[in-house]
């Protein structure tokens, strides 16, 4: 609708918010929708909140962040389970 609106398109049009869906879906733990939905809250809220203490460009910044810190402390995400090993 964008490429519409503006009458041009871009093969990087949608990357960011792509890259920011999949850091909410690994936040709130692959394959768990209710987790996504939370991830995705708390990832918004953790950008607008963090804008109040670092400028704006680098809004971008605290969700990457978020990601690493996740993927780094708690890998299946903040309501992932635990999959048990097949033998």
């Amino acid at each position: 609708m964008v490429g519409m609106y503006y009458s041009q398109i871009s093969h990087m049009m949608g990357f960011v918010p792509g890259i920011k869906a999949f850091t909410a879906a690994v936040l709130g733990g692959i394959g768990n929708m209710p987790g996504a939905m939370l991830g995705g809250y708390i990832l918004g809220v953790a950008e607008a909140l963090g804008v109040l203490v670092l400028p704006a460009q680098y809004k971008d910044v605290i969700a990457f962040s978020f990601l690493v810190l996740i993927l780094i402390f708690r890998p299946r995400g903040i309501m992932g389970e635990v999959v048990a090993e097949r033998a």
